[in-house]
């Protein structure tokens, strides 16, 4: 039986006053923050370079789209198997040491799959799901370490930094694909994100992380009863699994809006699918205005209302996407929708590192892992539904509606309001 007092829900939540010094510049001069941020950005464009191969193989192998999403099955299938257990051995197991084994692993297993390039999918898919299987030890540990690094007063500038890195790797790292495959090959290419991975392992072994001590009480639990209580305590503490609800919303949000561009571009815009990377550029000029007042924002209010606050104007603003056609309006709208992404994604981010003890930040992250990896999964696929049977509109206003009812649902909410 698992105990665990509802006070924990408040334990260690007590909010700093805002800190003139909390600036990027004051966080990036951290040198343990830099060395895991640096290993975060590695890791990411390798992971993005190394996919935008695996789509053209997929292509070439199968010549249907259907087998292109045969690498987001190899990226989503494993986060749902293992995120929440490998949060687990994460709180068990020197943190330090799984970024960096992870990271080599990884770099390994590219290395492997260089033999079965125009050979074998099946193979291919087998080493891509062992990959995105150490990827599910590496996200959790590595956002669990970030408390450790950094004050409480500089964890919204951290997590601000964290995101828009995400984001902007993502978008570099595709975007490096095309050149990439273009000089080296696909074997080539291959190598590059392997070399990628290497050089980020090396920066995450500089990270001074301190070995994790277990509490007496803990020990002795089997691996059942330890994801028993990171469920536990998520389900008992309101704020935390509120958060995650929301932060899987947000993550959907984003990962349909990615989906349905091509078609916005085309059928709504009128300005041609290959010019829907303008739409991409405009989410990611929106967050990084919202990296510059995130900081001085949370001095006026609370994280817990940006969130809320952030959710209903974005909600707003897809449901106002999907009726405009005009191309200046719609950019400005679509960059709202970054400058909400990124208040909603840091403020949930710090709100979490606030409330979860350092015992338990791995299986509580394992299973922000999993939401986060299947909000690119299963609602981009009905959105897709969606948008072929009533129209890329009704499916952008359908989805603004959701967006917003999820921050009016926050106001009723008041711990969540208050965090």
């Amino acid at each position: 039986m698992v105990e665990i007092s509802d006070q924990s829900d408040i334990q260690n939540t007590a909010e700093l006053p805002p800190q003139p010094g909390a600036s990027f510049a004051k966080v990036l001069s951290n040198f343990g923050f830099l060395a895991l941020w640096f290993g975060q950005l590695n890791s990411q464009l390798a992971d993005r370079v190394y996919v935008y191969v695996l789509m053209i193989i997929a292509y070439n192998l199968t010549g249907t789209n259907l087998g292109v999403s045969i690498p987001l099955l190899a990226f989503g299938l494993p986060s749902l198997f293992f995120g929440p257990l490998a949060g687990v051995f994460v709180d068990k197991w020197d943190r330090k040491g799984i970024l960096v084994i992870t990271s080599i692993i990884r770099g390994v297993l590219i290395l492997l799959i260089v033999p079965l390039i125009d050979k074998s999918l099946s193979l291919i898919f087998a080493v891509s799901f062992l990959i995105y299987t150490a990827t599910q030890f590496f996200a959790p540990a590595e956002t669990a370490s970030i408390p450790e690094l950094v004050k409480k007063h500089d964890l919204i500038v951290a997590n601000s930094l964290f995101m828009i890195t995400w984001m902007g790797a993502s978008v570099i790292g595709f975007g490096l694909g095309a050149p990439l495959v273009n000089i080296f090959g696909n074997e080539g290419t291959f190598v590059v994100a392997a070399v990628l991975y290497f050089i980020g392992a090396g920066a995450v072994a500089l990270v001074p992380l301190k070995p994790l001590v277990k509490a007496s009480e803990h020990q002795g639990r089997s691996i059942r009863e330890d994801l028993l209580f990171g469920i536990t305590f998520i389900w008992r503490n309101r704020v935390v699994m509120f958060s995650l609800l929301k932060l899987f919303v947000a993550t959907s949000a984003i990962a349909i809006i990615s989906l349905l561009a091509i078609s916005y571009a085309k059928e709504v815009l009128g300005i041609g699918e290959k010019n829907f990377g303008y739409l991409i550029i405009a989410v990611g000029g929106g967050m990084i205005v919202g990296l510059a007042l995130l900081d001085q924002l949370r001095r006026f209010m609370t994280k817990g209302t940006i969130v809320i606050l952030s959710f209903i104007i974005s909600g707003i603003a897809l449901v106002f996407i999907g009726s405009v056609s005009e191309l200046k309006i719609a950019l400005l709208l679509i960059g709202l929708l970054g400058l909400g992404n990124i208040f909603i994604t840091s403020s949930i981010q710090t709100i979490l590192q606030h409330r979860i003890p350092r015992h338990v930040r791995g299986r509580v992250f394992g299973v922000q892992n999993m939401l986060i990896n299947s909000a690119f999964v299963f609602p981009v696929i009905l959105a897709g539904f969606m948008a072929d049977i009533y129209g890329v509109r009704m499916a952008l206003t359908a989805l603004g509606y959701i967006v917003a009812f999820t921050g009016v649902a926050g106001i009723f909410l008041p711990r969540f309001r208050d965090a």
